[in-house]
This record gives structure tokens, sequence and C-alpha cells, in this order.
């Protein structure tokens, strides 16, 4: 579409707006450019064409200057008057008229639109608002928004964890699409003021800012005309000024890039983003894009604020974001099937609810909750409660702090655990390695029931636990039940006495508690807080935490087992393991809780060869080491840690068809799963508490569920075998 502008450096005639312009159409756009499409005028009845032109000769230098298409001329009757007036009398040859006949032709040919097909209009707004017009938009959004200044690679955020951050809003006092992405990220304070807001109220927000150390400044609320400095009061600009001296500031400015002039200069801004419209999508975009969620590659199309024209830094998209199947190709029918089965387990009663999320190549493409917390159908599943994730703990937790400790040459992958934890010299366990405990190849027996020691008959043994905290029994295992506080040596002490058996494939939790204790004791940090501060909050995760009663209110947590054989309740909100219970709920192999979207992230990571964020947290060759077969001529399918597809596929077993012999994961004695595969992009996550009311319920298993969604999910993408 050609605009009425006045664009004298391509054509200096005055009065001659570039939309009637023969140099600009024809000589720059079709010649130059050698544009072949269809040409539309913006409306020919706006003043800025007709006020130096008569009627009817607006639409003849349209069409001279090369336009196909004249679009609400001032004077229909007179413009085609005077249009074949000028070809009759040899103004205007009929070869020009052809040539837009023809390409007329030609696309109502392409777009079908010769064969007169009646619009449904009962369909008109679904056809209107189809996703991949919108994935149109975003992909548009995306490569508008253009990042001018960037100091220290500030954007996207990679380090939120070191960062006290508020946003201010310029321009409204009402909530923006700016604010959402931020605020779902992390915690934002957001602060808003109108334009022209008066001084009192500038004070005020400069006072609550005293303790922020990044401020995003968004400029919204603004318009399209210069003569009106695009709804920018210089107060605006001023105070924006005055803050950007004083904090470290991300400016993002929703209106022409022409805005930037109006500041005195840039060198107080940390980062600056031309966002170009101030339309709610935009804002979201913009936000996305200062977070690493979304790209930003644009670039200025005019010089402007000491910027010259061309100028855009490039911003990749380093965080998982959400896309539509459609958007990635993804067959839907699939997931209409993937619904079904997730919704007839929870008629089978295999649980009463589940979450499952599924991302290809960096973007969620499905993330859904289905049924309730209890079969009693009083609380539905939410995306942002969390589950118990049993084993999960294992990779989410215990590895990757291994691997990190790994790469800080903490400790050496190939050694044994006697290297580190003393205690084990001179035991039988003095000579077992970090791969085989790893792979569960170290000859550990599966588990020891640590608690039946604790109880007689159905009662506990009050030398080991009281109904009521003290500084004696300060350890929670479940409610009213606290256990004595040194009691985690008995525990140790039963696992370095306990028998070794040959040195084949046995599934062992064992050698995680030592795991927890080594990690502990090499870092001088618990094992919760260690994963917290090296991981989770580094990576943004608001939802991934043991002892999740200290940090999430309690009806978003969703219960396990009515235990009637050592707690005698039902957990909700303590870690269903009984070992990990009886260590206060943290431990290497079980007790971490967390929703689908956060153990995703993780699994990104993963994936991403240790990088996320824009943040490096394990070496790419430590991640290849851990996720790859360790024994597999002796029939050992495992990685480091972390589950692998068997060698040959089996039905009803632990992986589905698809899964490649690059794809890692782990399941969880609750009812959890997830997933990811280098070969395909996929990750999958499915949480669930199959063990409410009872640990023995086996349905999931039985009925494959987990496996099977994930086999749906790879005929989904079409990577079926």
């Amino acid at each position: 579409m050609t605009a009425h502008l006045s664009v004298p450096a391509l054509d200096n005639k005055k009065n001659r707006a570039s939309s009637l312009s023969e140099k600009i159409v024809n000589g720059y756009l079709k010649k130059k450019m050698g544009f072949t499409g269809l040409i539309i005028t913006d409306g020919l009845d706006m003043k800025g064409v007709t006020k130096n032109n008569k009627k009817g000769k607006v639409a003849l230098k349209a069409f001279v200057a090369g336009n196909d298409i004249l679009l609400i001329p001032d004077d229909i009757p007179a413009s085609i008057k005077t249009i074949k007036e000028a070809i009759e009398k040899g103004k205007v040859d009929e070869e020009r008229l052809e040539e837009s006949c023809k390409k007329m032709l030609r696309y109502k040919y392409l777009s079908g639109a010769w064969k007169r097909t009646v619009v449904d209009t009962d369909k008109l707004l679904g056809d209107l608002n189809r996703p991949s017009y919108q994935h149109t938009v975003d992909e548009l959004f995306g490569e508008a928004i253009t990042v001018v200044k960037n100091e220290g690679n500030i954007i996207p955020l990679a380090y939120p964890d070191t960062l006290h951050p508020a946003v201010l809003i310029i321009g409204t006092e009402e909530e923006t699409s700016f604010e959402q992405p931020l605020k779902q990220f992390m915690p934002f304070s957001v602060f808003r003021l109108p334009h022209d807001a008066s001084t009192s109220d500038k004070q005020k927000v400069l006072n609550m800012l005293e303790d922020y150390n990044l401020v995003i400044i968004a400029v919204v609320n603004t318009n399209i005309l210069a003569s009106k400095r695009y709804h920018i009061p210089e107060s605006d600009v001023q105070f924006i000024e005055h803050v950007a001296r004083k904090k470290t500031v991300i400016l993002d400015v929703f209106a022409s890039p022409y805005a930037l002039d109006f500041f005195s200069g840039t060198t107080n801004f940390k980062a600056i983003v031309i966002s170009y419209q101030d339309k709610p999508y935009m804002q979201k975009v913009s936000a996305e894009a200062i977070l690493g969620i979304h790209k930003a590659k644009g670039a200025l199309p005019v010089g402007a604020g000491g910027f010259a024209a061309g100028t855009g830094i490039l911003i990749e998209k380093s965080r998982l974001s959400y896309a539509t199947p459609e958007e990635l190709g993804i067959d839907t029918l699939y997931l209409t099937k993937i619904d079904s089965v997730a919704l007839s387990g929870i008629a089978e009663k295999a649980y009463p609810g589940c979450q499952i999320l599924a991302a290809k190549d960096g973007y969620i493409f499905y993330q859904k909750s289905f049924g309730y917390h209890t079969y009693d159908k009083k609380q539905k599943v939410e995306n942002t409660d969390v589950y118990d994730l049993a084993s999960l703990t294992k990779i989410l937790a215990t590895t990757p702090a291994l691997m990190r400790m790994a790469d800080e040459g903490k400790i050496d992958i190939n050694g044994r655990l006697s290297d580190y934890l003393l205690y084990l010299r001179g035991s039988n366990k003095e000579d077992i390695g970090f791969r085989e405990v790893l792979a569960h190849q170290a000859g550990l027996q599966s588990w020891i029931p640590y608690y039946e020691e604790t109880i007689w008959n159905t009662d506990w043994d009050t030398t080991v636990y009281r109904s009521s905290i003290s500084e004696l029994f300060p350890v929670r295992v479940a409610g009213h039940m606290y256990i004595q506080e040194n009691y985690h040596y008995a525990i140790y002490n039963e696992i370095i006495n306990s028998p070794l058996q040959e040195k084949e494939y046995t599934y062992s939790d064992l050698g995680f508690y030592l795991f927890k204790d080594m990690i502990e004791q090499i870092n001088n940090i618990e094992l919760d807080d260690y994963v917290y501060q090296t991981f989770y909050n580094p990576l943004g995760l608001r939802h991934l935490r043991y002892q999740p009663r200290r940090y999430f209110p309690l009806q978003n947590i969703i219960p396990t087992e009515n235990d009637q054989v050592f707690r005698h309740q039902l957990l909700h909100g303590d870690v269903h393991d009984q070992g990990a219970a009886m260590l206060g709920g943290i431990s290497g192999h079980a007790g971490l809780f967390g929703n689908a979207y956060d153990v995703a992230v993780m699994m990104e990571m993963f994936l991403n060869g240790g990088v996320y964020g824009g943040r490096h947290f394990i070496k790419p060759e430590t991640l290849n080491d851990f996720t790859s077969y360790q024994f597999p001529e002796k029939d050992n399918r495992r990685g480091l840690g972390f589950d692998k597809p068997l060698h040959e596929y089996e039905e009803h077993r632990t992986n589905c068809r698809s899964a490649s012999p690059e794809s890692f994961g782990h399941s969880g004695f609750t009812g959890t799963y997830t997933w990811a595969d280098p070969e395909t992009g996929l990750i999958y996550v499915f949480l669930s508490n199959r063990v409410y009311p009872d640990m023995h319920n086996s349905k999931i298993m039985d009925l494959d569920i987990r496996t099977s969604i994930h086999q749906l999910f790879y005929d989904a993408i079409g990577e079926e075998k």
C-alpha cells in the first residue's frame, strides 16, 4: 500500500504525495525494488491528496503513477470518466491499463476469487481470526521491535536472581498488557503515572523506586501525530531522564522513533527499545522480547535520537514461549486424542487430575490441566498447582547439582563416593563409583523401609516421634508428626551397613541419599538452598521447591496418599516418600514439588546444552555425558541420573515407541513423568497424583497412560515410528 507521504529524497516536486508519484511507485517500487505484486493506494478521499487536486484527477494520477487498486476515490464516477478519457485521447497507454487488469485477473485466479464462492458469514469471525493469522501478526511485531541500545547485554534479562525490578508505566494509571508477561516471569512491582503527572505524584514514585536496582519504563498512551509530540509531554521526558540518572533503566517507547529526539541524550539509559505502536499485543510482545521469550530483530527506518537509520540489535529468543499447534505444523487431531486419554484416566480412577505440557523447539504448544485435586471434585487442577514430583527429584535437583559440581572441579565423576564421604571408607561401599551409582549399576539394594523400625504395630515409637515440634524433635515428617533431631544418622547408618549385591542393573534410591549429604558437605549449604540458588531462582522458576508448605498456599498443593500405615493421615504438602519425609522432606531421591511449566524449563535447559535465558548453567559436554548410555554392554539402559529408552523397544515398559536413543527423562512413583528428545526437540511433562488415596493404585501403569500420551505427541509432530 502506498501512503500519502512527502518524500523529497525520492520525489521533490511540491505537493506531490508519494502515492501519486510515478518516480516512487513505478520507478522505485516496481523497477528498482522489483516488486511485482498488487499495489494499493491509501484512501484517495484523504486531504493529503484531495486538497491539491480536482475531483477525478487524484485517481488518474494514482493510476498513472503505477498503482493497481485505487482505494476510495473522492468521486468514483468522475474518477472513471477521467481515466477513460485519458486512455481514449492517448494520454495514457492502453498497455498501462492492461498491466493492472492482468495482475488483477492473476490474483483473482490465485486466490480463488474467480469462483465467486459465497462467504459463510456464520464462520466469518473465526475465519478472520485464524491462528495462522495471529502467528503472522506475532512475527511482524517481533520483526519490528527495535533495540537501539543494549549496554552490557542487559536484554534479555539473564540474571533475574540478581534483580529487584520495578516497572514504571508512563501514560496511564490503568493496567497494561506490557506488565503481564513481566509479572508472570518474576516478582515485579508496578508503578503507573498519567501523562504530565503532578510533581507530588512523581516524587512519590521516586521515593518508592529507591530500593529497586532496575526500572523498566514503558511510555504508552501515545499517538501518531508529530505535531502533538506523539502525546509525550516535555514533563514526562524530564521525569524519565531524572529516573535514568538515579537508576538502571530500560526505556521502551511505544511511539514513533522520532520521539527519541525529545530526549537530551541517551547516555543514562542502559537499554532503549522502540516498539512503534501503542497496541496491547505490541506491549505484550515487547515485554517478552525484554525477557528473551520473543525475538526482537527490528532496525530503525529513520535516524533518530542520535541513532542512524538501520540501527538495530538482534535479541534472540532464549526462553520457552508459546505457539499454537498450527504455527508449528502439528496435527491437532492427535492433541484431541491426548485430551481423551487424559480424561479416560480420570474416569478409570487412575488419578483424580493431572497436568500435561508439551513443547517443540522451544515453543509450548500444549499445556492443560485436567480433573481435580481429589475425587470429591471440589477443587480443579490449575496450571500453577504443584505436585509431589517423587523421583523426578533425581534429575531436577541431585543430578544437575552433581553436573554443576563436576564442571567446577569439586567432584570427579570418574572417582569414588568415598573420596568425598569419608564415612564410607572401610565399609563395603568404599569402592563404589559415581558412574555406577548414578546408573544404578553399583549393586545397592533397591530401597530400605526405614520407617518400619520406628513403629510398633500401628503406633509411632515415641523415642523417635512426637506430635508437636520441640528443640529435640524439630523435623517435620507430616502433620503433628516430628522426628528426633539426629535420626538422619540412623538412616545413613542403615545405608552404610546395607549389603551389596552383584553389580548388575538394579534401580536404587540409596545412592541419592548419599549424594544429598555429599552436595551439602562440599558446598556447605543445604541441598534445597543449593539447587534454588544455583538453578531455580536464576532460571526464574517460581513453582519448583522442596517443603512446599513454606512457599505455596495449601490450596495450590496437590495431596497424595491417605497413608494408613506410617503417618496415619492424608499427605498434603508433605512428601509422600517415607525416607524423604524422615529427612524433613529434603532428599536426593525425592522431596521436590513443582508444576509442569517449571519442570519443562529444566528439561529445556538440558536440551539446550545447559543454557537458558542467555545464561550458562552446565557445560554441554557434561550434559552429553550424563544423558548418554553408561553400561549398555551390561543390558543397562540408564544414563547418569537420567533414564533412557530401552535398547530394544518393548510394549508396556518405560518409554514410548518413538523416543530416540538420544532422548532422556525419568518417571516418578506418585504418577509423574518427563522426557526430552534432542533429535526432535520435543519436551513432554505429565504430572499426576495417582497415589491418591492409595499408593497401590497401579492403573496409570496398567493403562500405559503416560507413555501412550507421549507417543501421541510424537505422532502429532510427525515423528511416529
